[in-house]
Protein backbone atom coordinates (compact mmCIF):
# COMPACT_ATOMS: atom_id res chain seq x y z
CA UNK A 1 0.00 0.00 0.00
CA UNK A 2 1.35 3.44 -0.86
CA UNK A 3 0.08 6.63 0.55
CA UNK A 4 0.97 10.30 -0.48
CA UNK A 5 1.70 12.79 1.61
CA UNK A 6 -0.06 16.48 0.17
CA UNK A 7 0.49 18.32 2.73
CA UNK A 8 3.29 21.28 1.50
CA UNK A 9 3.58 23.90 4.37
CA UNK A 10 6.03 23.02 6.72
CA UNK A 11 4.73 24.44 9.93
CA UNK A 12 1.99 22.29 9.47
CA UNK A 13 4.40 19.30 8.74
CA UNK A 14 5.69 20.35 11.61
CA UNK A 15 2.60 20.03 14.21
CA UNK A 16 1.11 17.08 12.70
CA UNK A 17 4.19 14.73 12.25
CA UNK A 18 6.47 16.17 15.24
CA UNK A 19 6.19 13.17 17.25
CA UNK A 20 7.86 10.70 15.07
CA UNK A 21 5.36 7.82 16.54
CA UNK A 22 2.79 9.28 13.66
CA UNK A 23 5.15 8.62 11.24
CA UNK A 24 6.01 5.07 12.27
CA UNK A 25 2.69 4.16 12.88
CA UNK A 26 1.88 5.29 9.28
CA UNK A 27 4.66 3.42 7.96
CA UNK A 28 3.48 0.42 9.71
CA UNK A 29 0.88 -0.27 7.22
CA UNK A 30 1.77 2.18 4.05
CA UNK A 31 4.64 3.08 2.40
CA UNK A 32 4.66 6.60 2.30
CA UNK A 33 5.86 9.83 0.10
CA UNK A 34 6.04 13.52 0.35
CA UNK A 35 3.87 15.57 -2.21
CA UNK A 36 6.96 17.67 -2.85
CA UNK A 37 9.52 15.16 -3.13
CA UNK A 38 7.68 13.33 -5.80
CA UNK A 39 6.80 16.29 -8.16
CA UNK A 40 8.12 19.79 -9.58
CA UNK A 41 4.61 20.84 -9.96
CA UNK A 42 1.94 22.41 -7.36
CA UNK A 43 -1.71 22.62 -6.68
CA UNK A 44 -4.14 20.10 -8.37
CA UNK A 45 -1.46 19.62 -11.75
CA UNK A 46 0.98 18.03 -9.05
CA UNK A 47 -1.40 15.94 -7.45
CA UNK A 48 -2.64 14.83 -10.86
CA UNK A 49 1.04 13.96 -11.97
CA UNK A 50 1.30 11.72 -9.66
CA UNK A 51 -2.06 10.65 -7.67
CA UNK A 52 -2.62 7.16 -9.87
CA UNK A 53 0.11 5.29 -8.28
CA UNK A 54 -1.51 5.69 -4.63
CA UNK A 55 -3.79 3.99 -2.64
CA UNK A 56 -4.72 6.99 0.25
CA UNK A 57 -3.90 10.57 0.27
CA UNK A 58 -3.52 12.87 2.99
CA UNK A 59 -4.22 16.62 2.86
CA UNK A 60 -4.65 19.55 4.77
CA UNK A 61 -5.28 23.09 4.41
CA UNK A 62 -3.34 24.63 1.78
CA UNK A 63 -3.58 21.46 -0.37
CA UNK A 64 -4.25 20.91 -4.05
CA UNK A 65 -8.02 20.24 -4.79
CA UNK A 66 -9.10 16.65 -6.07
CA UNK A 67 -10.32 17.87 -9.60
CA UNK A 68 -12.22 16.20 -11.86
CA UNK A 69 -8.53 15.56 -14.36
CA UNK A 70 -7.20 14.39 -10.62
CA UNK A 71 -9.84 12.10 -9.10
CA UNK A 72 -10.28 10.56 -13.12
CA UNK A 73 -6.18 9.41 -12.58
CA UNK A 74 -6.90 8.26 -8.74
CA UNK A 75 -7.69 4.92 -10.12
CA UNK A 76 -6.28 3.10 -6.93
CA UNK A 77 -7.61 5.40 -4.17
CA UNK A 78 -9.51 4.39 -1.66
CA UNK A 79 -8.66 6.61 1.25
CA UNK A 80 -8.43 10.71 1.55
CA UNK A 81 -7.79 11.81 5.12
CA UNK A 82 -8.05 15.36 5.40
CA UNK A 83 -5.84 17.11 8.55
CA UNK A 84 -8.61 19.82 9.37
CA UNK A 85 -12.13 20.28 9.17
CA UNK A 86 -14.28 20.40 6.22
CA UNK A 87 -13.93 18.89 2.78
CA UNK A 88 -15.40 20.88 0.98
CA UNK A 89 -12.32 22.46 0.83
CA UNK A 90 -10.50 19.26 -1.08
CA UNK A 91 -13.20 17.65 -2.74
CA UNK A 92 -16.93 18.20 -4.63
CA UNK A 93 -19.46 15.94 -4.72
CA UNK A 94 -18.21 13.62 -7.39
CA UNK A 95 -15.64 12.35 -5.24
CA UNK A 96 -18.42 10.20 -3.67
CA UNK A 97 -19.79 8.78 -6.41
CA UNK A 98 -16.16 6.64 -6.41
CA UNK A 99 -15.25 3.60 -4.25
CA UNK A 100 -13.29 5.94 -1.59
CA UNK A 101 -13.81 6.75 2.10
CA UNK A 102 -13.49 10.48 2.36
CA UNK A 103 -12.45 11.29 6.41
CA UNK A 104 -11.53 14.80 8.05
CA UNK A 105 -10.43 15.28 11.46
CA UNK A 106 -13.47 17.22 12.18
CA UNK A 107 -14.58 15.42 15.34
CA UNK A 108 -11.27 16.55 17.23
CA UNK A 109 -11.30 19.92 15.65
CA UNK A 110 -14.81 20.36 16.96
CA UNK A 111 -13.42 20.21 20.78
CA UNK A 112 -11.23 22.88 20.32
CA UNK A 113 -14.09 25.18 18.48
CA UNK A 114 -16.21 24.61 21.06
CA UNK A 115 -13.40 25.30 23.91
CA UNK A 116 -13.10 28.36 22.10
CA UNK A 117 -16.83 28.95 21.96
CA UNK A 118 -17.38 28.30 25.86
CA UNK A 119 -13.97 30.32 26.60
CA UNK A 120 -15.52 33.57 24.89
CA UNK A 121 -19.15 32.74 26.14
CA UNK A 122 -17.43 32.93 29.85
CA UNK A 123 -14.65 36.12 28.82
CA UNK A 124 -17.87 38.07 27.39
CA UNK A 125 -20.75 36.90 29.87
CA UNK A 126 -17.84 38.31 32.72
CA UNK A 127 -16.73 41.33 30.89
CA UNK A 128 -13.37 40.03 31.18
CA UNK A 129 -12.01 42.60 28.41
CA UNK A 130 -13.56 46.23 29.98
CA UNK A 131 -12.44 45.20 33.33
CA UNK A 132 -8.94 44.03 31.96
CA UNK A 133 -8.74 48.04 30.11
CA UNK A 134 -10.60 49.80 33.23
CA UNK A 135 -7.90 48.23 35.61
CA UNK A 136 -5.19 48.72 32.97
CA UNK A 137 -6.28 52.62 32.68
CA UNK A 138 -6.13 52.64 36.47
CA UNK A 139 -9.85 52.18 37.51
CA UNK A 140 -11.01 49.63 39.38
CA UNK A 141 -14.51 47.86 39.77
CA UNK A 142 -17.60 49.06 41.90
CA UNK A 143 -18.58 45.94 43.91
CA UNK A 144 -21.17 48.14 45.67
CA UNK A 145 -23.45 48.35 42.31
CA UNK A 146 -21.78 46.12 39.52
CA UNK A 147 -22.76 43.00 38.49
CA UNK A 148 -22.00 40.60 34.85
CA UNK A 149 -24.12 38.32 33.57
CA UNK A 150 -22.22 35.59 34.11
CA UNK A 151 -23.78 31.87 33.01
CA UNK A 152 -24.95 30.50 36.52
CA UNK A 153 -28.95 30.52 36.01
CA UNK A 154 -28.93 31.53 32.55
CA UNK A 155 -30.75 30.70 29.35
CA UNK A 156 -28.09 29.45 26.38
CA UNK A 157 -29.22 29.45 23.25
CA UNK A 158 -27.32 27.28 20.29
CA UNK A 159 -28.03 28.07 17.07
CA UNK A 160 -26.93 24.33 14.17
CA UNK A 161 -26.20 21.41 15.71
CA UNK A 162 -23.38 19.28 14.95
CA UNK A 163 -19.83 18.24 16.61
CA UNK A 164 -19.37 21.70 17.42
CA UNK A 165 -22.52 21.87 18.81
CA UNK A 166 -22.50 18.63 21.09
CA UNK A 167 -19.26 19.18 22.73
CA UNK A 168 -20.27 22.78 23.49
CA UNK A 169 -23.51 21.24 25.54
CA UNK A 170 -20.74 18.66 26.98
CA UNK A 171 -18.54 21.42 28.24
CA UNK A 172 -21.73 23.49 29.64
CA UNK A 173 -23.27 20.41 31.70
CA UNK A 174 -21.16 21.47 34.78
CA UNK A 175 -23.27 24.93 35.16
CA UNK A 176 -26.63 25.54 36.15
CA UNK A 177 -28.15 26.57 32.85
CA UNK A 178 -30.95 25.92 30.37
CA UNK A 179 -29.81 25.24 27.16
CA UNK A 180 -32.10 25.92 23.97
CA UNK A 181 -30.95 24.55 20.51
CA UNK A 182 -32.59 25.71 17.60
CA UNK A 183 -31.66 23.08 14.85
CA UNK A 184 -33.25 20.79 11.81
CA UNK A 185 -31.15 18.34 11.88
CA UNK A 186 -31.57 17.57 15.91
CA UNK A 187 -34.46 14.75 16.84
CA UNK A 188 -36.73 15.28 19.87
CA UNK A 189 -34.92 11.93 21.02
CA UNK A 190 -31.72 13.15 20.58
CA UNK A 191 -32.63 16.86 22.59
CA UNK A 192 -34.06 14.88 25.49
CA UNK A 193 -30.66 12.51 25.70
CA UNK A 194 -28.62 15.81 25.50
CA UNK A 195 -30.67 17.63 27.89
CA UNK A 196 -31.64 20.72 25.87
CA UNK A 197 -34.99 21.71 24.94
CA UNK A 198 -35.60 22.32 21.24
CA UNK A 199 -37.49 25.58 19.54
CA UNK A 200 -37.86 27.83 16.42
CA UNK A 201 -35.04 30.15 15.52
CA UNK A 202 -37.22 33.16 16.88
CA UNK A 203 -37.79 31.33 20.67
CA UNK A 204 -34.34 30.95 20.59
CA UNK A 205 -33.31 34.58 20.19
CA UNK A 206 -35.90 36.08 21.97
CA UNK A 207 -35.36 33.99 25.37
CA UNK A 208 -31.95 33.12 25.48
CA UNK A 209 -29.50 35.51 27.31
CA UNK A 210 -26.27 33.91 25.79
CA UNK A 211 -26.92 32.98 22.08
CA UNK A 212 -23.76 30.83 20.15
CA UNK A 213 -23.83 30.16 16.23
CA UNK A 214 -22.54 27.03 15.33
CA UNK A 215 -24.34 26.76 11.81
CA UNK A 216 -22.28 25.68 8.67
CA UNK A 217 -21.45 28.22 5.91
CA UNK A 218 -23.69 27.02 2.63
CA UNK A 219 -25.68 28.88 0.20
CA UNK A 220 -29.01 28.31 2.79
CA UNK A 221 -27.39 30.04 5.75
CA UNK A 222 -25.46 33.24 4.08
CA UNK A 223 -27.35 35.87 5.68
CA UNK A 224 -29.66 33.77 7.66
CA UNK A 225 -29.15 36.14 10.74
CA UNK A 226 -30.30 39.47 9.76
CA UNK A 227 -31.58 43.07 10.50
CA UNK A 228 -35.05 40.86 11.21
CA UNK A 229 -33.70 37.99 13.96
CA UNK A 230 -30.87 40.76 15.08
CA UNK A 231 -33.57 42.76 16.12
CA UNK A 232 -35.37 39.89 18.23
CA UNK A 233 -32.21 39.43 20.68
CA UNK A 234 -32.97 40.83 23.98
CA UNK A 235 -31.36 44.26 25.96
CA UNK A 236 -28.07 42.96 27.68
CA UNK A 237 -27.91 39.70 25.80
CA UNK A 238 -24.57 37.97 24.54
CA UNK A 239 -24.41 36.82 21.01
CA UNK A 240 -21.12 34.73 20.09
CA UNK A 241 -19.85 33.62 16.96
CA UNK A 242 -17.20 31.00 15.73
CA UNK A 243 -18.86 29.75 13.01
CA UNK A 244 -18.28 31.99 10.11
CA UNK A 245 -19.17 35.55 9.59
CA UNK A 246 -21.34 35.38 6.55
CA UNK A 247 -23.92 33.39 8.43
CA UNK A 248 -24.79 36.96 10.15
CA UNK A 249 -25.31 40.75 7.92
CA UNK A 250 -22.64 42.12 8.73
CA UNK A 251 -24.58 45.70 7.99
CA UNK A 252 -27.59 44.63 10.52
CA UNK A 253 -25.22 43.06 13.07
CA UNK A 254 -22.80 46.20 13.30
CA UNK A 255 -25.95 48.55 13.50
CA UNK A 256 -26.91 46.76 16.55
CA UNK A 257 -23.58 46.42 17.72
CA UNK A 258 -23.27 50.88 17.57
CA UNK A 259 -26.29 51.20 19.76
CA UNK A 260 -24.63 48.64 22.55
CA UNK A 261 -27.90 46.88 23.21
CA UNK A 262 -26.25 43.71 23.24
CA UNK A 263 -22.82 42.59 23.40
CA UNK A 264 -20.87 40.21 21.06
CA UNK A 265 -17.76 37.63 21.16
CA UNK A 266 -16.27 37.01 17.50
CA UNK A 267 -13.96 34.68 16.45
CA UNK A 268 -14.88 35.15 13.05
CA UNK A 269 -14.91 38.41 10.43
CA UNK A 270 -16.26 39.47 7.03
CA UNK A 271 -12.42 40.29 6.10
CA UNK A 272 -9.67 38.71 7.64
CA UNK A 273 -7.29 40.01 9.17
CA UNK A 274 -9.82 42.37 10.82
CA UNK A 275 -8.57 46.47 9.43
CA UNK A 276 -6.59 48.31 12.33
CA UNK A 277 -8.77 50.60 12.18
CA UNK A 278 -11.90 48.94 12.17
CA UNK A 279 -14.63 50.06 14.71
CA UNK A 280 -15.03 47.12 16.29
CA UNK A 281 -11.62 47.77 17.66
CA UNK A 282 -13.33 50.82 19.47
CA UNK A 283 -16.66 48.84 20.91
CA UNK A 284 -16.28 47.60 24.90
CA UNK A 285 -18.58 45.32 24.66
CA UNK A 286 -17.31 43.56 21.63
CA UNK A 287 -14.72 41.07 22.15
CA UNK A 288 -12.48 40.05 19.08
CA UNK A 289 -10.29 37.25 18.50
CA UNK A 290 -8.22 36.54 15.07
CA UNK A 291 -10.35 33.44 14.45
CA UNK A 292 -8.18 30.96 16.52
CA UNK A 293 -11.49 28.87 17.47
CA UNK A 294 -9.30 25.62 16.14
CA UNK A 295 -5.97 26.55 17.90
CA UNK A 296 -6.29 24.08 20.98
CA UNK A 297 -2.57 23.00 20.74
CA UNK A 298 -3.72 19.38 21.98
CA UNK A 299 -6.19 19.10 19.41
CA UNK A 300 -4.30 20.26 16.20
CA UNK A 301 -1.45 18.35 16.64
CA UNK A 302 -3.36 15.20 17.30
CA UNK A 303 -4.88 15.71 13.38
CA UNK A 304 -2.12 13.65 12.52
CA UNK A 305 -2.71 10.47 14.42
CA UNK A 306 -6.31 10.83 14.09
CA UNK A 307 -5.97 10.52 10.76
CA UNK A 308 -3.58 7.86 10.35
CA UNK A 309 -5.74 6.07 12.89
CA UNK A 310 -8.86 6.50 10.83
CA UNK A 311 -6.26 5.12 7.46
CA UNK A 312 -5.88 1.88 9.85
CA UNK A 313 -9.35 1.44 10.73
CA UNK A 314 -10.50 1.50 6.66
CA UNK A 315 -7.56 -1.22 6.19
CA UNK A 316 -8.94 -3.25 8.62
CA UNK A 317 -12.35 -3.31 6.60
CA UNK A 318 -13.82 -1.35 9.86
CA UNK A 319 -16.18 1.89 9.64
CA UNK A 320 -14.05 5.22 10.80
CA UNK A 321 -15.76 7.45 12.80
CA UNK A 322 -14.19 10.43 10.86
CA UNK A 323 -16.29 8.99 7.58
CA UNK A 324 -18.12 11.58 5.70
CA UNK A 325 -21.42 10.69 3.32
CA UNK A 326 -22.74 12.51 0.68
CA UNK A 327 -25.32 13.79 3.09
CA UNK A 328 -22.85 15.55 5.81
CA UNK A 329 -21.10 16.91 2.74
CA UNK A 330 -23.10 19.21 1.62
CA UNK A 331 -23.78 20.21 5.20
CA UNK A 332 -20.30 21.30 5.73
CA UNK A 333 -18.94 24.94 5.35
CA UNK A 334 -18.72 25.74 1.66
CA UNK A 335 -15.30 26.47 1.01
CA UNK A 336 -15.74 28.49 -2.25
CA UNK A 337 -18.40 30.81 0.28
CA UNK A 338 -15.98 31.19 3.13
Amino acid sequence: MKTLLAISDPDLIQMFFQNPAVLKKLGTVSEYHWIKEMTPLSGSAGLAAVVEDYDAVLTSWGSPFFTDEVLAKASKLKFIGHLAGSATAIVNEQAFAKDMVVVTANNVLARSTAESAVALMMSAAWSLQPYSMRMKRGGWANNSKETVLGLTGRTIGLIGYGEISRNVIGLLRGFPVQIKLASRYCSEEEARELGVQLCSLDELLTTSEIISLHSSLTPSTVGMIGRRELSLIQDGALFVNTARARIVDEESLMNELRTGRFSAALDVFHQEPVPVNHELHEMEHVLCTPHIGGFAGQCKRAFGDYIIDQLIACIRGEEPDGNVTLEQFNRMTSNALA
